[in-house]
């Protein structure tokens, strides 16, 4: 019998298609649905794309839509989600999480409530940067995490049957460059930072650390299992 009060943690090497992913987490949503899996955590890169949710998410005024993208850049694929939000973009050097959990309050999951598990994710990495020197923030009307008045992080979930599935981006090392091609989630691409670029500053010890690993070749399975740490801490 599966115990279903665990918390599963795959990590997927490479750069991952985003629509072989997206098919991915249907199957582990199903599973998950049955009581087959426990919690399922992914750690993933994926390929340049582009995607546009199926909700408007808030930045905190009033605006219209914006789409469509007056070109997609070269070697970029486009693809249409269900999760919640507007336009993003996945690349290499963003570490994308994607959780499976049941909405039941029995694990990371709270029961039943689709913003308290978003700001969860959010805590979630507010408090690992707090652990480098580095002070994140939500923002009201708005999903992500904040840090030096840049946006370091990007969420956007889709629930069905009281299961989540897609997840949080984080920039990390990736190229910033093909933000400017839209308004991410309604916002100016400036806004948009990444975590190496604001440890270049950092001269705590935690922060040297902290710059010292993601400028390395094995940045994912050292951030990974940091973050693994904070989902089991709940």
């Amino acid at each position: 019998m599966t115990d279903v009060s665990a918390l599963t943690f795959v990590s997927l090497e490479g750069e991952t298609s985003y629509e072989d992913i997206r098919k991915k987490q249907l199957e582990l949503v199903e599973d998950r649905i049955a009581d087959r899996i426990p919690d399922t955590v992914l750690f993933l890169e994926h390929r340049p794309v582009i995607t546009r949710g199926r909700g408007l998410q808030q930045n905190g005024s009033d605006r219209s839509r914006h789409m469509p993208i007056a070109a997609i850049p070269e070697g970029v694929e486009f693809h249409d989600s269900e999760r919640g939000g507007d336009l993003t973009y996945h690349g290499p050097g963003q570490l994308v999480i994607y959780p499976i959990c049941k909405l039941d309050g029995s694990g990371f999951g709270p029961n039943r409530d689709v913003t308290e598990f978003i700001r969860k994710l959010e805590r979630l990495l507010i408090a690992e940067l707090s652990s480098w020197g580095i002070q994140g923030e939500s923002r009201h009307g708005a999903t992500g995490v904040w840090a030096g008045g840049k946006k370091v992080a990007s969420i956007g979930v889709a629930v069905r049957k009281w299961v989540t599935y897609h997840g949080m981006a984080i920039n990390c090392v990736n190229d910033l460059s093909t933000f400017r091609a839209f308004s991410p989630c309604g916002f100016a691409p400036e806004v948009m930072g990444r975590l190496k670029d604001l440890l270049e500053v950092s001269s705590s010890n935690a922060g040297v650390e902290a710059r010292s690993a993601l400028n390395g070749a094995s940045w994912r399975p050292w951030f990974e299992n940091r973050l693994a740490a904070r989902f089991h801490a709940r």
